[in-house]
């Protein structure tokens, strides 16, 4: 999510070195005093935007925010967790809040660190499950809702200044994200074919161990998370020339 706020910076820039700047861009300019203030700046007078997506420059409506699909497969003690899910969606990452931002400049590039928090996240999706939770053998599929509050992320995003035809272009490495999740609620639809006695118990005993089941769900999903939008961001940066977007 962090690299959807450098998406729409890089925008920025890149717009106001062509003229057409949109009254709703807010240009920082590489001599600016406190760049990392004005980029923060920016990203909140953007923030209307962000639900709308700026297709001009190909970047996406932030809500929802679509993810590519989770194959989990995974055995601890006592536990097995094999689940499928797909069509995933989230909703509500348009309600960022930058806690801190720092923005460092080198010979070959730029670093960004973003310490950012979400109040509160929810997830649509479908799930095929066949585990072992505890003592609870699961085996089903339908829908998934998920419910994330106080979701904090630090991460870093560090760019390279690279040549390519004789241009320079900066070229994004995989971003790095750390993820702290605050409560977590999951309702799993459709368990024990709709029964609602069998699936309210089960629900309860799963939301009870939440966090253990989000734990084994997560690295899969910080790692979609890493890949989707580093290759997002490169895909705008690599279009504009590097003099372009830091002038």
């Amino acid at each position: 999510m962090t690299e959807r706020f450098l998406i729409f910076w890089f925008a920025v820039s890149a717009l106001a070195v062509s003229g057409e700047i949109p009254p709703y861009i807010k240009v920082c300019e590489q001599s600016v005093q406190n760049l990392s203030a004005c980029i923060t700046d920016s990203i909140e007078f953007l923030r209307p935007k962000l639900v709308e997506g700026i297709p001009e420059v190909d970047v996406p409506s932030m809500e929802p925010l679509p993810l590519e699909d989770l194959v989990i497969d995974s055995i601890s003690p006592g536990s097995r967790l094999a689940t499928n899910i797909t069509d995933m969606k989230v909703y509500g990452a348009s309600k960022f809040e930058i806690q801190k931002l720092v923005a460092t400049k080198s010979k070959n590039g730029k670093t960004f660190r973003f310490q950012v928090n979400i109040p509160q996240l929810r997830v649509e999706a479908h799930y095929q499950l066949d585990s072992r939770i505890l003592f609870l053998d699961l085996k089903g599929e339908g829908p998934f809702f998920a419910n994330i509050t106080n979701y904090w992320f630090d991460c870093t995003m560090k760019g390279n200044k690279v040549e390519r035809d004789g241009k320079n272009y900066l070229l994004f490495e995989r971003m790095r994200l750390n993820v702290v999740i605050g409560d977590v609620s999951i309702l799993l639809g459709n368990l024990f074919d709709g029964s609602p006695v069998l699936s309210k118990a089960t629900n309860a005993v799963i939301n009870d161990n939440a966090h253990l089941l989000f734990d084994e769900i997560k690295p899969a999903l910080v790692g979609t998370l890493e890949k989707v939008f580093t290759d997002m961001s490169n895909k705008i940066t690599l279009k504009f020339e590097y003099e372009e977007l830091f002038p």
